[in-house]
């Protein structure tokens, strides 16, 4: 249903992008007003409205940074040549490494728990390790943690 939604809306001249990583749920309306959740975790416990110069500021820069991180819906993502992690996978190793569950860092991180898998699937695969303890070992020999 939300992929055929997507759909529709590019054919109608909106624009979609994906992502692997995204920041928390939030709404923002002429570059002047943000809406967040209370708790990320729960929003049905209500939201926050604000219009505070900073806070918006600072969300549309996180917003603005995803978005141009992401591609169009249906496009390839572009495999990067350089072996060296993103900012989001040192992330993810970094709260592994501290001993946190696959569940814990996803929520730490804003994302799913598949997301994470695939993503520490990802990693093992660069990394040419058949375990997480191995992979976590070849992370830290390169100085990625």
């Amino acid at each position: 249903m939300t992929l055929a939604y997507a759909r529709w809306l590019t054919q109608e001249g909106g624009q979609v992008r994906t992502s692997p990583l995204l920041p928390p749920r939030l709404l923002i309306f002429d570059r002047s007003v943000a809406v967040v959740p209370i708790d990320p975790a729960n929003s049905r416990l209500g939201a926050l409205c604000t219009s505070a110069p900073g806070i918006v500021a600072s969300l549309l820069t996180l917003f603005d940074q995803t978005w141009d991180s992401a591609v169009p819906l249906g496009a390839d993502r572009p495999r990067s040549t350089d072996s060296t992690p993103s900012a989001a996978e040192l992330e993810l190793l970094k709260l592994l490494a501290s001993g946190m569950t696959d569940e814990a860092a996803g929520k730490r991180l804003g994302v799913s728990l598949r997301t994470v898998r695939r993503q520490m699937s990802a990693l093992m695969e660069r990394l040419h390790a058949s375990s997480r303890f191995e992979a976590g070992l070849k992370a830290a020999q390169q100085g990625w943690l």
